[in-house]
């Protein structure tokens, strides 16, 4: 009929149309979405399970070593943390080199302060926690002339100590923790007889840049 005109079936799109996804297509790149992020979260998980692993591993076998028994351990671990905590906390220590040890309820502190008030205070800190039986210091003066390379020196003494006491095969060197402050040596642990005592002394006077040796290492 004239004016009319034929509808074509076009097979291409019209100028001007956008493309939609149907909501079917969406599901398939929603679902792997999904997947790589649970596939990262499970990699992150199993990282830290590792590292768990690792590190309960390490405490179980110097517990296994150690000369007290697992309960007196675990309660002297317990301190430490605890301490610890509180001297990170507390504005007048933090920051300031301190370690803590603790042994059969007994505690040592030491490190570097600046002034006498904060060892007074790193004391009072210890104190407080429930199962402290006693608390002894070895903290020195930090002094004005601490430099980088002094610290670095007294973190070399120690591997070099540590090295001695490891290499003595008759002497459980898991049982000797070892801390150098200004070239002082300090030993602390528990041991068996006063003979590997008079052991870790002798391995300690060995290295070089120790000016002094202190020892805190008690017989079981």
């Amino acid at each position: 009929m004239e004016g009319s005109c034929l509808k074509r079936p076009v097979m291409g799109m019209h100028p001007g149309t956008t493309t939609q996804r149907s909501p079917g297509m969406k599901k398939p790149f929603a679902m792997e979405r999904a997947m790589k992020r649970n596939f990262r979260l499970w990699i992150l998980s199993m990282a830290a399970a590792i590292l768990v692993v690792f590190s309960g591993c390490g405490t179980i076998y110097k517990a296994a070593r150690d000369e007290r028994s697992l309960g007196t351990f675990v309660d002297d671990e317990s301190i430490e943390a605890k301490i610890k905590g509180r001297l990170f906390d507390d504005d007048q220590v933090k920051g300031f080199d301190i370690s803590v040890y603790c042994f059969r309820g007994e505690v040592f502190l030491v490190g570097l302060v600046e002034q006498e008030a904060q060892r007074v205070r790193a004391v009072e800190l210890a104190k407080g926690v429930a199962g402290v039986k006693s608390v002894t210091t070895y903290i020195l003066d930090k002094g004005k002339d601490r430099t980088t390379g002094k610290s670095l020196d007294d973190v070399t003494v120690t591997a070099k100590v540590k090295a001695k006491l490891i290499g003595d095969k008759d002497l459980k060197s898991t049982q000797i923790d070892v801390k150098t402050v200004k070239g002082h040596v300090v030993l602390l642990g528990i041991v068996s007889t006063q003979g590997e005592i008079q052991r870790a002394i002798a391995h300690a006077k060995q290295v070089e840049g120790v000016q002094k040796i202190k020892s805190f290492v008690m017989i079981r």
